[in-house]
């Protein structure tokens, strides 16, 4: 009896530490830490590459097998330009506000979650001083509100780890850019202002693969936009019409991320 409760005791601290994994969403909230490479471009004309550190937060709560998920994503990192020659260190945030419902479906040794949501996507990049050329940048920004589709796959590996997979369709519902081109010149302030061109034509998605523990997971993941051309503004000063509108362009970010789960 003495040999039992002696080896008992000893395996005591295992047992704790070997928390049980779940396949289902579960409750609570999420930080996750990011590291990513990121390209936007438009075809042709110019396109701003660097690397962005980003954090995410996200909050579940779960209603038997539904769930409602909302998050949000900030990113931050230097860019350089290259169009109208080059220029560097120059300041890129990227902001991600999202809300999402679906239902854990458990199928045997594994969970589908199919999900719908919205999300709002702002994009703020600064350009200002001049090229490698002499060109005068400007501070963009873009605006995405979009709706989006997707599932989750959730598989164990053992009693205490999983593989999860999750596969997403984004659709632009509506879209804004604004271009401060009053930062040119006093000439083009007179002229263009600060115009706002709608974007209406776009779609994007996003794909993702981790390793989970209980509180914790580790995974790669990869997103891309695709936007259509603008619409177009027209001004006319002295004379002369002028057109401006934003042209077509396509954004890739593939990143790694960190992330613990708080109970």
């Amino acid at each position: 009896m003495v040999k039992i409760l002696i080896s008992i005791i000893a395996m005591a601290p295992v047992a704790l530490c070997a928390q049980q994994i779940d396949l289902k969403t579960a409750e609570g909230y999420e930080l996750a830490l990011q590291y990513s490479n990121y390209k936007y471009e438009e075809p042709d004309l110019m396109n701003n590459k660097g690397s962005k550190f980003g954090v995410e937060i996200n909050s579940s709560k779960k209603n038997y097998d539904y769930f409602l998920t909302g998050s949000l994503r900030y990113a931050v990192g230097d860019v350089k330009y290259t169009g109208s020659g080059t220029s560097s260190g120059n300041e890129d945030h990227l902001w991600d506000l999202r809300l999402v419902g679906g239902k854990d479906i458990d199928i045997k040794n594994y969970v589908f979650a199919p999900y719908i949501g919205l999300g709002r996507r702002n994009l703020f990049n600064d350009l200002r001083g001049t090229s490698s050329t002499g060109a005068v940048g400007y501070r963009r920004n873009s605006e995405y509100i979009y709706n989006l589709i997707g599932v989750s796959h959730r598989v164990k590996l053992d009693g205490e780890s999983r593989i999860t997979t999750t596969i997403e369709y984004n659709n632009l519902f509506s879209g804004r850019q604004k271009s401060y081109l009053s930062d040119v010149s006093a000439a083009y302030a007179a002229v263009f202002g600060d115009p706002v061109n709608k974007q209406t034509k776009g779609h994007g998605g996003k794909v993702s693969l981790s390793y989970d523990k209980s509180n914790w997971s580790t995974g790669i993941f990869y997103s891309r936009w695709n936007i259509g051309d603008s619409q177009v503004n027209t001004f006319t000063s002295g004379g002369t019409t002028y057109s401006v509108y934003e042209p077509k362009n396509n954004t890739n970010e593939i990143g790694v991320q960190v992330k613990y789960r708080f109970k």
